[in-house]
């Protein structure tokens, strides 16, 4: 019984490796034509591969999996440009929607939307060109290898295991265990936001071996969402100060960025609230 749960946790794990990895390079002629969440769904699968590779090293040892986690880091990187912008750009544009036409002062809407939209279609170029790179086709050969390669059964379950444990003492860190009082930085809250999505990511691809792990991914699922519209905001309100202090220097009217800066400072507080109810569920899901 023992040996025919590791066989199948090893091939569940392996056949979610395989699922990304032919996600992202399907993705490839999305991502050229610009169509709609392409960009994003690549990078995920990016995202998802480093991750499962990291977690799972008792399959891809750490020598094999490092070069092509390194490659990974380096796509997420380049779509993340792309993404980002993307992102600021329609944020912007609904939180300056949703404001009363008297409060939207000053050429704002250019500098929160339209600049992050012509930054969007520059990182956008940018990256049709590395998939047109030998250094993308030399990644995808590099994860052909790696998925193809023969594997002993494994006792994968640990590294699922290990994940929980990361998440707890990250949360430790960030001060969202225990009673209340005021949570970490927000670097350690990122950390903790980036424990969470490991941990969702190894559930995940253990899922169709082990239904309980679903259930772990599900509870590191909602704990990642709100430390990610914590760590959106972190990084909106930051963008709004920059483009206040370029609205400065060009004589323009300010008042509109300090509206969205006390939006985003809003978000911020209601997502590290919603951390900590997301947290006990995680703490109760241990595979």
């Amino acid at each position: 019984m023992g040996r025919r749960r590791r066989e199948a946790d090893t091939e569940a794990v392996l056949r979610s490796v395989r699922g990304y990895r032919d996600r992202l390079t399907g993705l490839t002629d999305a991502v050229r034509a610009d169509e709609p969440d392409a960009v994003h769904q690549m990078r995920v699968a990016a995202r998802r591969l480093r991750s499962v590779l990291g977690t799972y090293t008792s399959i891809f040892p750490k020598a094999e999996a490092a070069p092509v986690r390194s490659e990974l880091r380096w796509l997420g990187t380049v779509l993340g440009r792309a993404r980002d912008q993307e992102v600021l750009a329609a944020r912007f544009a609904e939180e300056l929607d949703a404001q009363p036409p008297d409060l939207v002062r000053g050429p704002v809407r250019y500098r929160l939307v339209t600049a992050h939209r012509e930054e969007y279609r520059a990182a956008h170029t940018n990256a049709v060109m590395v998939l047109a790179d030998p250094r993308f086709h030399d990644l995808v050969t590099a994860l052909n290898a790696l998925c193809s390669r023969p594997v002993k059964d494994r006792k994968v379950a640990r590294s699922t295991r290990r994940a929980h444990r990361r998440v707890l003492r990250a949360a430790r860190a960030a001060g969202l265990r225990g009673g209340g009082g005021e949570p970490g930085p927000p670097e350690a809250l990122h950390t903790l936001r980036k424990r969470a999505k490991a941990l969702r990511y190894a559930g995940e691809a253990l899922a169709p071996s082990r239904p309980r792990a679903s259930k772990v991914a599900r509870a590191a699922e909602d704990l990642q969402t709100v430390l990610g519209e914590y760590q959106d905001a972190v990084v909106a309100r930051g963008q709004v100060l920059v483009a206040a202090d370029r609205a400065r220097a060009a004589g323009e009217d300010t008042f509109t960025y300090g509206v969205i800066a006390a939006v985003e400072e809003s978000v911020q507080e209601r997502a590290t609230g919603a951390a900590r109810g997301a947290l006990r569920t995680v703490r109760a899901r241990e595979l």
